[in-house]
């Protein structure tokens, strides 16, 4: 098969790049092209050769892209601007997939001559989805996402499919040891407010009480044109950690030592509020693959593959007292180590589904289901 994968505007490709989409889909193309298909991925690339290359045998197509200015309407504009020299860099391809706004609106009407569409939905819709009609597959990384989709736009609901991002086992995977006894707590993903930051380190402040040696460790992107919240925000979290023992790192672009820092930790903990934005949730993956015990918020994206009490726990974020509930649960792995071991054990078999071999099969037999199908 031809495959092309159209990403969006504002983030860049890896490795400069931190966007999950971005990461993933790069991923994917690697593996696609490693099975014999011919693979193209056109995207923002920031340097300063922006000539086509070939990386590991995917092609790709470098081109200027945008900041994104945080203003819904401006960013829209960037994005239609985008897609309009977007579908003149697209060729006859067999499927295209991408995730920016404007651009399956635009292949729509050239679809007979570039190839069947799939928009990737990486993120909660907005009621966006009628524009879709022309597309062929409306793939939801998330059954939640798949509801909303169908909830706010009945009419595409025989387009959608759940499929989630894979991991790479191979890398992620847990210590020899299959123990851990560090007393440490881990987060990475944007540093961001509605990532939950300021109940982590509330609750850290109740968790040190009970274990002064704890640590935590904040792992991610600051800067806004990253998706952080500000170095005016890295500012506010620091001053409310001083004296405390938190370190924030940058973010971890190299997979294997992103895998190490998931092993390092006593609890991972990803505790995000963010009720419309979180949509799948790939560090949580990622750290169950790699063994360590974790905390995340009840948002509804992590039942697909969270299961509480048994693989990790959940803590209620929409309560008053949620920095207290998170602080118990983090305290509960770190102070109860069977209970964390069997919780580990659990999660590493749960995320075998999640595995880059299985679920780059599912994304090829999408493929060959849509080429084989009638009009």
């Amino acid at each position: 098969m031809k495959l092309t994968i159209v990403l969006g505007p504002f983030q860049p490709l890896p490795p400069t790049g931190f966007g999950a989409v971005e990461k993933v889909w790069v991923e994917l193309a690697r593996a696609f092209a490693q099975r014999g298909h011919a693979v193209t991925i056109i995207g923002r690339d920031d340097s300063d050769d922006r000539r086509m290359k070939v990386r590991q045998g995917v092609s790709i197509i470098p081109l200027r892209g945008f900041d994104a200015s945080g203003r819904i309407a401006i960013d829209l504009l960037k994005d239609f601007l985008y897609a309009l020299y977007m579908v003149l860099c697209v060729s006859k391809s067999d499927v295209i997939i991408t995730n920016s706004f404007w651009t399956p609106v635009m292949l729509a009407p050239f679809k007979r001559w570039k190839g069947r569409i799939i928009v990737h939905v990486a993120r909660f819709p907005k009621g966006q989805m009628w524009l879709y009609w022309g597309s062929d597959i409306l793939q939801a990384i998330s059954s939640v996402v798949a509801r909303a989709i169908r909830e706010q736009t009945p009419s595409v609901q025989n387009k959608i499919r759940v499929l989630g991002y894979p991991v790479d086992l191979s890398v992620f995977t847990p210590d020899k040891s299959n123990r851990i006894n560090n007393p440490s707590v881990v987060y990475v993903g944007r540093v961001h407010p509605e990532k939950g930051i300021h109940l982590l380190v509330d609750a850290f402040r109740r968790v040190i009480k009970q274990i002064p040696e704890a640590t935590l460790d904040i792992i991610g992107p600051v800067e806004e044109r990253q998706g952080g919240g500000g170095i005016a925000y890295l500012q506010e979290l620091k001053t409310a950690t001083e004296g405390l023992r938190v370190t924030f790192r940058q973010p971890l672009t190299d997979e294997r030592a992103l895998a190490d820092a998931y092993r390092k930790a006593g609890c991972f903990c990803y505790p995000s509020v963010a009720e419309l934005g979180e949509a799948f949730g790939r560090a949580v993956i990622e750290a169950m693959a790699c063994g360590a015990p974790c905390v995340v918020s009840a948002l509804e994206c992590f039942q697909d593959f969270v299961r509480h009490g048994e693989n990790a726990l959940v803590f209620d974020h929409r309560v008053a007292d949620a920095s207290l509930r998170l602080a118990d649960a983090i305290c509960t792995i770190l102070c109860d180590r069977e209970y964390a071991n069997r919780l580990r054990r659990s999660a590493r078999a749960d995320v075998e589904r999640y595995s880059l071999d299985r679920v780059v099969n599912e994304y090829l037999k999408m493929f060959e289901g849509i080429i084989n199908s009638a009009d």
